[in-house]
């Protein structure tokens, strides 16, 4: 034995020969720790999984260094269904015997090495918490639905087996019940729940009581003997007003019985009723509440794992008639070894690459795109310069567009895209674009370019407004709308007189 204060040796005294501590006490626990663990482990050999906890505790008790104690506590609770409990067992005791040799340490790796433990472990404690509020509740059915959730996940969880009996023998199926409780003493045999259940439900119970004879039910009639028998007849012809009198006395009477006996039993009633629909509904509303969150939640996962899937048919299969991106990665890979760089840009630019699965096609991708994009993006503005210089500015829109994509926020040619825009009277979209290169490009000559062209788009917008302004004012007459008419047209003839002078500049430039 080891001091518990220096771990040095004890003496047969019970004294440790370096400090002299006295450890007799100390001997006496282990000694009653074990007592308890060889309990808990004939128990435990027997299936009386409960009986075991209890000893196996006492025995903690007294030691909670017990190794031995602790790992057997921890298979039980892993036997009986509750894997938590058992996890933090065997974690407690490879914390406390860190020295020798400890099983403890296999249990948790395997259980690590198997991360679908830990979910079903958290699903059981999750759902039967569930249950549990939901038969505190009243909700029976919506707590079955729960307790059968959790046995499909743990089957050999001992306290669902008995929740979902309690369940049934408050339905009245005692029958289903039986099953419950046979099914919790198949993994701990000599459950004391399980069996008093079973007691109760007259399961091992003593004999039935004598039935009452039929004579005894009979009602007693002893007090029929004070009814006073009718002797006489009396003329109802005689002394009409006593019988008008007696029929307002029994009118007043019914009517005072009414008012103290029948209305208010008619309004506790009615209370009764109404409470008891009021309860009623509430239970259905909560029922219907709780499976609308349940299929909810399906409906959630369902969403997520059917967005992951087609996700992942897209990267294999593709999706809507369209190539998968293993195709685009191979028919670029083709246009790559070709040449054709702009057909390859075209290609990778159908490919996520954060859906790749693989390392080896995210190189792939990311070596084509750092060739072929620069490249492709060089090519589509040669040849949407020249479509631009020839006029031909719609075909000249889509390779400069195209040309942009590829690029690293090229400014010429955004410069060349809103040009081509502007020839086609497309200025909603070719505004933004120079104030694009103004405010970002930081290149002198194409800020003064885009400055002009943005100023002139300003000028124009503000003399429509200026005329649109006069037409809804009071200047309405006719030879005004003339002259505001002629000085449009002079406007207008000013303003194709200026472009033609900047396309003819351009095209000298570009000639230079």
């Amino acid at each position: 034995m080891k001091c518990v204060k220096c771990g040095r040796n004890v003496g047969s005294d019970g004294f440790c020969t370096c400090c002299g501590f006295e450890n007799k006490h100390i001997e006496k626990a282990y000694n009653t720790a074990n007592y308890y663990y060889n309990l808990g482990l004939e128990k435990a050999q027997m299936r009386d999984l409960s009986g075991a906890v209890i000893q196996l505790k006492k025995a903690l008790k007294y030691n909670k260094c017990h190794k031995d104690a602790r790992n057997l506590l921890g298979l039980v609770y892993f036997e009986m269904g509750e894997g938590g409990k058992a996890y933090i067992e065997w974690q407690n005791s490879a914390r406390l015997n860190t020295v020798e040799e400890n099983i403890a340490n296999r249990y948790i790796k395997e259980m690590e090495e198997h991360p679908a433990i830990f979910e079903e472990i958290n699903e059981t404690a999750k759902k039967y918490n569930l249950a549990l509020s939901y038969a505190k509740q009243g909700s029976d059915d919506l707590a079955m639905i729960q307790i059968k959730k959790v046995l499909s996940i743990t089957p050999n969880f001992v306290m669902g087996h008995l929740l979902f009996a309690v369940l049934h023998m408050r339905a009245g199926d005692n029958a289903a019940a039986k099953n419950d409780l046979n099914n919790a003493l198949a993994v701990d045999n000599y459950n004391t729940t399980a069996r008093r259940f079973l007691m109760e439900m007259g399961e091992g119970a003593g004999p039935a009581p004598d039935m009452i004879p039929a004579e005894a039910l009979k009602p007693d009639n002893e007090n029929l003997k004070n009814v006073r028998p009718v002797d006489h007849y009396e003329d109802p012809n005689k002394e009409t007003w006593k019988q008008f009198v007696y029929m307002l006395i029994g009118l007043a009477i019914g009517v005072v019985a009414m008012f103290v006996l029948v209305i208010p039993s008619v309004k506790a009633g009615v209370s009764v009723d109404y409470n008891s629909l009021k309860k009623e509904y509430n239970e259905t509303v909560e029922q219907k509440d709780g499976e609308i969150s349940q299929l909810q939640d399906d409906k959630a996962s369902l969403e997520k794992q059917n967005k992951k899937l087609t996700k992942a048919l897209k990267v294999y299969e593709g999706s809507d008639g369209e190539d998968s991106m293993y195709d685009s990665i191979l028919l670029a890979n083709q246009a790559y070894s070709k040449g054709d760089y702009v057909e390859c840009a075209k290609q990778l630019a159908n490919v996520d690459e954060d859906s790749l699965p693989s390392d080896t096609s995210k190189d792939l991708y990311n070596t084509m795109k750092n060739t072929a994009y620069p490249k492709a993006s060089s090519q589509l503005y040669q040849s949407g310069k020249a479509l631009y210089e020839r006029y031909k500015y719609e075909d000249a829109k889509k390779d400069l567009k195209a040309a942009y994509t590829y690029s690293d926020h090229d400014y010429e040619i955004l410069y060349l895209l809103a040009m081509c825009y502007k020839r086609l009277g497309d200025t909603k979209t070719s505004t933004p674009y120079f104030y694009d290169i103004i405010n970002n490009s930081g290149d002198d000559d194409l800020i003064r370019k885009s400055a002009n062209y943005g100023l002139e788009v300003l000028v124009n917008a503000a003399k429509e407004q200026a005329a649109a302004s006069v037409n809804g004012g009071k200047t309405t007459g006719t030879e005004e709308d003339d002259k505001t008419t002629t000085k449009e047209k002079e406007t207008t003839s000013k303003s194709t007189t200026a472009t033609k002078k900047t396309t003819t500049t351009e095209k000298k430039t570009t000639n230079e």
